[in-house]
């Protein structure tokens, strides 16, 4: 739990209850982006399908194959400028009687603090 500069008490990363992760409801991340993680998975299933089957050699080659064609597409597609950084959310902390708010509550008794 941390303070806002206004005093109110958060915590970081909660998300209210209905609330939306982004202002659209579309997935985030551009089509380029979206085609080199489907390339890296399908290679990750076929070279895993290749180790249960035999070892089945081909296999293995192409699903490795796929992940670095995916993970060329990954720097072609600069996918890591796909992230979002938005800014913190500022929310009351709702009350709660669980066994950890009072094991905090008595901790602050004890040894002082907000």
């Amino acid at each position: 739990m941390a303070y806002s500069r206004h005093g109110t008490r958060y915590i970081r990363g909660y998300v209210t209850e209905g609330g939306m992760w982004a202002p659209t409801n579309s997935h985030r991340g551009r089509p380029g982006s979206w085609v080199a993680v489907v390339l890296i998975v399908v290679g990750f299933v076929l070279a895993a399908l290749s180790l249960v089957l035999g070892p089945n050699w081909w296999l293995l080659g192409a699903g490795v194959a796929a992940m670095a064609l995916g993970g060329l597409v990954c720097l072609a597609a600069d996918i890591f400028t796909d992230v979002v950084l938005d800014d913190p959310r500022y929310e009351d902390e709702e009350p709660h009687s669980t066994p950890l708010h009072r094991i905090k509550r008595r901790d602050r008794e004890l040894w002082g603090g907000p």
